[in-house]
């Protein structure tokens, strides 16, 4: 077996810290859906499906992982909820 230099060990290891981060994130998914009724409610916005999915996308953009794997988690599962309803 080839040993691997620094900086692939390196690689693999950032990159098996940004899939844990993600991973842990995903569990973060009911705090960015409260938070996104929250604001709706403090802008006096009607909540609905879609503009909950609005707010949530841009919640998503922000560059940390936590909020970003969390988002993308409650969107799925927002998703998920509209087509059993449906």
């Amino acid at each position: 077996m080839a040993k691997k230099t620094p900086e692939q060990i390196t690689k693999e290891f950032e990159g098996r810290k940004a899939k844990g981060l993600a991973k842990g994130g995903a569990a973060y998914w009911p705090n960015v859906l409260a938070n996104a009724v929250l604001k709706q409610v403090a802008a006096g916005e009607a909540i609905s499906v879609e503009t909950l999915m609005a707010r949530i996308e841009a919640d998503a953009q922000t560059q940390d992982i936590m909020v970003k794997a969390g988002a993308d988690e409650a969107l799925a599962r927002l998703k998920q909820a509209v087509a059993k309803g449906a």
